[in-house]
């Protein structure tokens, strides 16, 4: 993954960050150290659609799980 800039959409929320690639957004970059939060960055496009999140918006269940169990994986393979 290449390294994150400032122009890009930036989340430690775990849950957040599986909606966001649930709906299809890319994940650019995973930052962080072991045993602290993680940092989840995407498109500067995403920010529009993570304050939808807030609002309860939904997506498929299956679809968040995924999202949800692949980025725990990812977490504990960096």
């Amino acid at each position: 993954m290449k390294t994150p800039e400032r122009s890009q959409y930036s989340t430690t929320d775990l849950a957040l960050a599986a909606f966001l690639v649930a709906l299809g957004h890319p994940l650019l970059s995973v930052g962080g150290q072991e045993g602290h939060r993680r940092v989840f960055w995407f498109p500067q496009a995403a920010n529009e659609v993570a304050e939808t999140f807030y609002r309860n918006a939904h997506v498929p269940g299956r679809t968040f799980a995924n999202a949800l169990r692949d980025l725990k994986t990812l977490i504990r393979e960096t």
